[in-house]
């Protein structure tokens, strides 16, 4: 995690993320190539939380997942548990978001959000990267 996967990632989710919340805000409707589920999921009563953009909400997470990343790539080794246990911490939440918001379109929209799928995909490379990391650094600190 090291690496740029993790800022990469975060600036992809942050456009998709962005994407969504500019859409939402203007009114209009996600491009979705003629699929009509990413405006009836964009346009539920699901798609806000207390008047903000759940899409707005995820931009707000994946921008503190790209500073924090960042950070992490220029921090001294003993900051790097610290950074990292913070990312785990912010992509584990927008992993239980992403879980529900998935099951809600599943379940009870039955459309989804390609864009938000997209989004979902993104947090769960995230997390499995992440873990990886956690895991790795574990085995670094057990062999001391």
């Amino acid at each position: 995690m090291r690496g740029w996967f993790v800022p990469v990632l975060a600036a992809l989710g942050l456009a998709d993320a962005g994407y969504l919340s500019v859409t939402h805000l203007q009114g209009e409707l996600p491009a979705c190539g003629g699929y009509a589920g990413c405006a009836q999921v964009n346009s539920s009563p699901y798609a806000e939380i207390f008047g903000i953009p759940v899409a707005a909400l995820g931009a707000a997470l994946y921008v503190s997942l790209l500073a924090v990343s960042l950070w992490r790539l220029r921090a001294p080794a003993n900051h790097l548990p610290v950074a990292t246990l913070a990312i785990y911490a912010m992509v584990l939440a927008g992993t239980v978001v992403m879980s529900y918001l998935t099951a809600l379109e599943a379940f009870v929209l039955h459309a989804y959000c390609y864009w938000c799928l997209g989004l979902a995909f993104i947090t769960l490379l995230l997390l499995i990267l992440v873990v990886n990391e956690l895991w790795r650094l574990g085995s670094a600190t057990r062999r001391v």
